[in-house]
């Protein structure tokens, strides 16, 4: 079943695709383990500062097994774990939260109605997590949001331009207007749009397994502009473009 985007009037997902189908999804599958592990504990215990107690941290660094973030990499500049330490379960909390599946009581980060109808519904929650990422990171201005954050026009990209590896650059020159970016000191505007795509729309979209962005398989140490994404295979399960048609009909790309 397709559901309509708030962030855009296109833009629409499948929220019926199982665990199964959304294994790609690091950030589904390992949300879904917070959901759990809260209802199977009665709550997780949060600090003063409002984040999970390390128990909770560190049990997430074992069963999350996040590329990147495995737990030798993890305690190789942490000698222990807090939840700062820990960047795709500091998101995970913020979503949960502020979609309020889980609320802060008595200091524990406990399961709403809401949150626990969600157990088990994970194209539900993929579309949750989808909707929060990429919401714009860049305010409400109509004219910024039209230069710098279409949504239609990444997910159009996307689909018609990463079948194949495609470079963060040539990406960045495809969904943003890279001359409007500018220089920095020896920073060059080009870097910066490189910068903006690979931070704001590669890294979502990889942690919700919509773009490989193929580092398990690319030399270390390489350049951020010369990094190498394409499309999975969910992302044409997930992600559906319905576009008005000159006759009065619709398209669905």
């Amino acid at each position: 079943m397709l559901k309509a985007s708030s962030n855009s009037a296109m833009l629409f997902f499948e929220d019926s695709l199982t665990e199964e189908e959304l294994q790609a999804s690091a950030m589904c599958i390992n949300a879904m383990k917070v959901l759990r592990y809260s209802e199977q504990h009665e709550g997780i215990q949060i600090t003063k500062l409002g984040n999970f107690y390390r128990k909770c941290v560190e049990w997430a660094a074992e069963a999350f097994q996040w590329p990147g973030y495995e737990p030798k990499e993890l305690y190789a500049v942490n000698k222990v774990l807090n939840e700062p330490d820990f960047p795709p379960l500091f998101l995970i909390h913020e979503v949960l939260l502020n979609n309020r599946l889980i609320r802060h009581y008595k200091g524990k980060a406990k399961l709403t109605k809401a949150g626990t109808a969600m157990i088990g519904r994970y194209g539900d929650l993929q579309v949750i997590l989808t909707e929060y990422m990429l919401r714009s990171p860049i305010g409400d201005d109509p004219q910024a949001n039209a230069l710098f954050w279409n949504l239609e026009h990444f997910m159009r990209v996307i689909g018609d331009q990463l079948s194949d590896w495609t470079t963060v650059a040539d990406f960045s020159e495809l969904i943003v207007p890279v001359d409007l970016f500018p220089s920095r000191g020896s920073i060059s505007g080009r870097f910066e749009a490189c910068l903006f795509a690979a931070h704001e729309i590669v890294r979502p979209m990889n942690w919700l397994g919509l773009v490989d962005d193929g580092h398990l398989k690319q030399k270390p140490h390489i350049r951020l502009e010369e990094r190498l994404i394409r499309k999975t295979p969910l992302f044409d399960r997930f992600v559906r473009l319905i576009v008005p048609t000159a006759d009065g009909g619709k398209h669905i790309h």
